[in-house]
């Protein structure tokens, strides 16, 4: 898979919603064992057309990387909240079980902060001139310029 170049918000999205819905349709179908095997099968590619979309913002792939691990924080940190919520149900003592249902909490609001950012950033308008990550993307190519 190639990182390099720019990408319009029509190639990421048109991939992105129907594997979501492909997705969906594996995760009905097989109680979500199929959707998770689906998932890893697309992550790659998934990450490259993000990184490639973000290179048509001028914006470098640090996000793209952040965005996926943020996914796996968000799912850690509500792991804890819920373990944090069942812990101070079922005991009265509140000191490290607090800490730890406040951790999980702060760790979903910036997973989510991210998120909402990485959504943003990808639903802009690329930039219409070359950039860092060059021509192409979202940049329109002046015919003039190409003729012989």
């Amino acid at each position: 898979m190639d990182i390099n170049g720019r990408s319009t918000r029509p190639d990421f999205w048109h991939p992105f919603w129907i594997n979501f819905i492909i997705s969906s349709l594996l995760g009905i179908v097989s109680a979500g064992l199929l959707s998770s095997v689906f998932a890893i099968a697309i992550i790659i590619p998934s990450f490259t057309v993000m990184a490639r979309r973000l290179h048509d913002t001028n914006r470098t792939m640090v996000l793209a990387i952040v965005t996926h691990i943020s996914g796996f924080i968000a799912m850690v940190a509500t792991i804890v909240f819920i373990v944090g919520v069942l812990a101070v149900a079922s005991s009265g003592s509140g000191g490290m079980i607090g800490a730890s249902l406040l951790a999980g909490a702060f760790g979903a609001v910036v997973a989510g902060v991210i998120a909402l950012y990485t959504l943003y950033v990808l639903v802009i308008t690329g930039n219409k001139e070359p950039n860092n990550y060059g021509s192409g993307g979202s940049c329109e190519i002046d015919p003039q310029a190409h003729t012989h």
